[in-house]
């Protein structure tokens, strides 16, 4: 009886041991959360102070318009963000919206899978008949490092690019990092400079088995050169899913103890993939990115990854840095305001981009649209 006892004791023991060092695991992870003041739905949204918010171009007619939204992927039954960019997406003949990836959830277009996922991206698709161009996230990619063989991408690629009705593009194509250009509008149609889009996948430079060997050859910098080369004349969006700047979850910014927690036990059982911003292969690629758009100083990068909307000041890579990850409602996390945050808040919605003639200038203006507000709540021309 009493080795039964010890035997019992000994089980019991072990048993606190393992238990108080999963706490100091998970205690050491959260201990490495940054923290911040969150502006959800519940709060206003930050605003930086001293904002030039007057002489906006409210008044004068849009010449062309750019919606951006990231995270679509798990659009609600008549999805309100979507109706609202249908609404927004005018006049169509010269409106764009780009789908800043993430574009379909959980895992991409899968052949086991495959009648959900086309009436997710059939939903998308069909919010607007101005032109849609979708841009690869990770989710699209698939669900670990071992799936991204770019299978999952490229199928949902030619899903898009077959849809019917036409005015649709995928970028960049084929599993391929890019850049690749989609000139919007042309110098001299309306505003002086014309408009371009440039896309960049970083998936199949975190991916350890994707087969790029049909995609251009040489450095990407070298790339990124060649392309704007042929835009001097325009003003140049950047996208791509992952951002360079964010006070998101995906920079290290906490989600609140209990998701905190939940997050940190789920990885200890899974491997943590290199997607977030604070990993340093995601850091050599940032770095990678941040040096070859240097050198061109586009008007605007923008990607999605962090379900919330965020605008940053300009600095040595963009006249201004756009996280518009908020295209479903049940994705939402949270933001903070960091270092250069001009507009914070975690609430559906998306970014709008908008290029009119102001006072003789062709001048572009950020607007911020958040699902169920049919006024912009934030908006600013970009210096």
């Amino acid at each position: 009886m009493n080795r039964k006892r010890a035997g019992r004791w000994r089980v019991f023991g072990l048993g606190i041991i393992l238990l108080l060092a999963l706490v100091v695991v998970v205690a050491g992870c959260q201990a490495g959360r940054l923290r911040g003041e969150n502006y959800g739905a519940d709060d206003k949204p930050y605003v930086r102070r001293n904002v030039p918010l007057d002489a906006i171009a409210t008044g004068d007619q849009v010449a062309y318009r750019v919606i951006l939204v990231g995270d679509t992927g798990e659009p609600m039954p008549g999805d309100p963000t979507l109706a609202a960019i249908g609404r927004w997406a005018v006049p169509q003949e010269r409106a764009a919206v780009v789908l800043l990836g993430d574009n379909l959830y959980p895992d991409g277009l899968t052949a086991d899978d495959r009648a959900r996922g086309e009436a997710i991206l059939r939903q998308q698709l069909a919010a607007t008949s101005a032109l849609r161009i979708f841009v690869p996230g990770n989710h699209d990619w698939g669900p670990s490092p071992q799936d991204w063989t770019g299978a999952h991408v490229v199928a949902q690629q030619e899903f898009v690019l077959a849809w019917p009705e036409g005015n649709v593009d995928f970028l960049p194509r084929d599993g391929c990092a890019g850049p690749a250009v989609r000139e919007l509008l042309k110098p001299g149609d309306g505003l002086e400079q014309g408009i371009a889009v440039v896309a960049i996948d970083w998936m199949p430079w975190f991916s350890p088995v994707a087969d790029t060997s049909q995609c251009p050859d040489g450095d990407f910098g070298t790339r990124i050169d060649a392309a704007f080369s042929a835009l001097k004349r325009h003003f140049v969006i950047v996208v791509s899913h992952f951002p360079l700047r964010s006070g998101g979850t995906r920079a290290g910014f906490s989600r609140g103890f209990i998701i905190d927690l939940f997050m940190d036990f789920y990885y200890l059982l899974r491997p943590r993939p290199p997607l977030n911003m604070y990993n340093p292969q995601y850091m050599v690629l940032a770095k990678q990115v941040q040096d070859a758009l240097a050198r061109h100083r586009p008007l605007v990068y923008a990607a999605g990854h962090d379900h919330s909307l965020q605008i940053f000041e300009s600095d040595e890579v963009a006249q201004m840095h756009i996280v518009s990850g908020a295209g479903s409602a049940g994705k939402i996390t949270t933001a903070t305001s960091v270092a250069g945050t001009i507009f914070a808040h975690a609430v559906p919605g998306f970014a709008v981009l908008d290029f009119a003639i102001h006072d003789g200038i062709d001048t572009p203006v950020v607007r911020i649209v958040e699902t169920g507000q049919e006024v912009p709540v934030f908006q600013m021309r970009i210096p």
